[in-house]
């Protein structure tokens, strides 16, 4: 459970699949992370990474804690800060990231990035908490199935009748979500994941 105050959003996010809780301290945050532990293109996310020294526009020191280091499939270190929209030029954060980009280059990361609430949809979150609760209940059973299913699809089914062609109830359900996290189905107009979405096979 988060500690709501009118000052703090804390609390923690729990990867079964790599064994470690994630810290987060906004709403914005918390999402983030699920979206990016749910992403196939993150290999590594690190919470609160080591704080970083600079030098400010008058020349003097300063340190910044970015809110995640990203490490990508393809190697790409991505430094992060997660902010509401309404605060990131009040913040100074894009001057602050410039100016480590400018003195540390690629030795703090490869990119930096800057999430809002613009990046951060509801949607994409619940996906991704979706798809990380269907990893943690694995059946290969379900997921042979549904694979078999799904390659015999020509165009547009309902999720819920997937389901139900399966026979395997809510063992399926997690199983065509495991198939869309991978990229073996795809849902119409990117609705949320639900029974009464509509799949169909991903397009090669």
């Amino acid at each position: 459970m988060p500690l709501r105050s009118t000052a703090s959003y804390r609390g923690t996010v729990v990867d079964h699949a790599r064994n470690r809780e994630f810290v987060y301290e906004s709403k914005e945050e918390r999402g983030f992370i699920y979206i990016s532990l749910a992403s196939g293109l993150v290999e590594d996310y690190l919470d609160q990474p080591p704080p970083v020294d600079f030098a400010d526009g008058d020349g003097r020191i300063a340190t910044h804690t970015f809110d995640a280091l990203l490490t990508l499939k393809d190697g790409i270190r991505a430094a992060v800060d997660v902010k509401p929209k309404s605060k990131v030029v009040k913040s100074g954060i894009l001057e602050v990231q410039r100016l480590i980009q400018q003195q540390h280059g690629k030795s703090v990361a490869d990119v930096y990035l800057v999430r809002t609430e613009d990046h951060i949809h509801p949607d994409d979150v619940a996906d991704a908490k979706l798809l990380l609760r269907a990893r943690r209940l694995l059946c290969e059973k379900a997921d042979a199935v549904v694979a078999g299913l799904a390659a015999s699809l020509h165009g547009w089914c309902r999720l819920r009748d997937l389901v139900a062609a399966s026979g395997l109830g809510g063992d399926a359900f997690n199983a065509i979500v495991r198939l869309i996290g991978i990229g073996g189905l795809e849902v119409w107009d990117d609705a949320r994941i639900s029974y009464e979405c509509f799949v169909r096979r991903a397009r090669a």
